[in-house]
């Protein structure tokens, strides 16, 4: 991959797709979520909210914007998800790309089947499945087994996406296994590498992986997935948050009037943004040399990547009360007592 040139000004593109996350709350607790989800977890748009978004995002870009809708677990408020895909189809928003789930509802063919139509008729696009040892500590990978047939057979095999297909065939559940069998598979599984090391999965699976000093990733700057990487998402708190970089906020909506104000002030003010501007031109070691100076002390045992890094700074000053503006939400970092894999089972959700 090419390095990007320096010597050209890093100008913040227009996103062409974005997420808008219904809810935080999930029925499980994965060790993977970067967003920090669970059965407590707060926060959920109205569909007056999302619609009022879901505009903003579209007419904020001059080639559109394409609409996925996840969370958390977007089926724990189905009503709202439904009456959102019905509305915004009926107001000819632009098309609703996917909508996520981890398939903890699909116990039941007729509801499926039910739900499914509902969701087909008010212009889903695709269905995008979660499916890995992570899930399958809370979720029987029977549901998922038995969603991707049935919206396989509803909606087209390739309206229908697991993440991740070799889970769903060769996987298994995770639920009443000994924590140490679950770490066992979980180990194996980040051999692969696929998970992002921010939120939880920074704080539960990078310490299982290989370590390296934190200047280490010197000079690694993260203006292509900040700025440029045309992806956003927005929560229930009006934040507008990078596509994969849960916890950073690039602006708030519902502060500065809409979508289309806030990438202007993006577009306009980042260098400014201590975190945002800091990350964009130089990188988490930059950040972690700039959070020294308030008192952070990089670990001694050091991370598993610059995302690790990245994470544990801004946990360290979301913390420590620097920048709450764009360290946000803060329930994002509110991690104690994370992973626990003895909630009920989800059909008592």
């Amino acid at each position: 991959m090419s390095r990007p040139d320096r010597s050209q000004p890093l100008a913040v593109k227009h996103w062409s797709f974005a997420g808008l996350m219904l809810t935080y709350r999930c029925n499980a607790r994965c060790r993977c979520c970067y967003v920090n989800s669970g059965p407590e977890s707060t926060g959920q748009m109205s569909v007056e909210q999302a619609l009022t978004i879901w505009q903003g995002l579209h007419a904020a870009s001059p080639h559109g914007c394409r609409i996925h809708i996840g969370g958390g677990e977007p089926f724990l408020c189905f009503e709202t998800l439904i009456e959102l895909a019905r509305r915004a189809l009926e107001a000819k928003l632009g098309p609703l790309q996917a909508v996520e789930t981890n398939a903890f509802w699909a116990t039941d063919e007729g509801i499926i089947r039910e739900r499914l139509a509902a969701l087909d008729q008010a212009g889903m696009g695709r269905l995008n499945i979660s499916c890995d040892p992570f899930h399958q500590e809370f979720i029987p990978i029977a549901n998922v087994r038995r969603l991707s047939a049935i919206a396989g057979e509803m909606l087209g095999a390739e309206r229908v996406r697991v993440r991740w297909r070799d889970w769903q065939e060769h996987g298994s559940d995770l639920i009443g296994l000994e924590e140490s069998a679950r770490l066992a598979v979980i180990d194996e599984y980040l051999s692969r590498r696929r998970e992002r090391l921010n939120g939880r999965a920074a704080n539960e699976l990078a310490g299982r992986l290989g370590l390296q000093s934190a200047s280490a990733f010197a000079d690694q700057p993260c203006g292509e997935s900040l700025l440029r990487s045309r992806h956003a998402h927005v929560d229930a708190f009006g934040l507008l948050c990078p596509g994969t970089c849960a916890g950073i906020a690039l602006g708030h909506v519902e502060q500065v009037g809409d979508v289309a104000r806030a990438w202007q002030n993006l577009r306009e003010n980042w260098r400014e943004m201590p975190i945002v501007g800091t990350l964009a031109e130089s990188g988490p070691w930059a950040l972690a040399l700039l959070a020294a100076k308030v008192g952070y002390v990089a670990k001694e045992k050091g991370y598993a990547g610059k995302c690790h890094l990245c994470w544990d700074v801004r946990k360290w000053l979301c913390n420590a009360g620097q920048w709450p503006e764009q360290l946000a939400p803060a329930g994002v970092y509110a991690l104690q007592g994370t992973h626990n894999a003895t909630y009920p089972p989800p059909s008592s959700y």
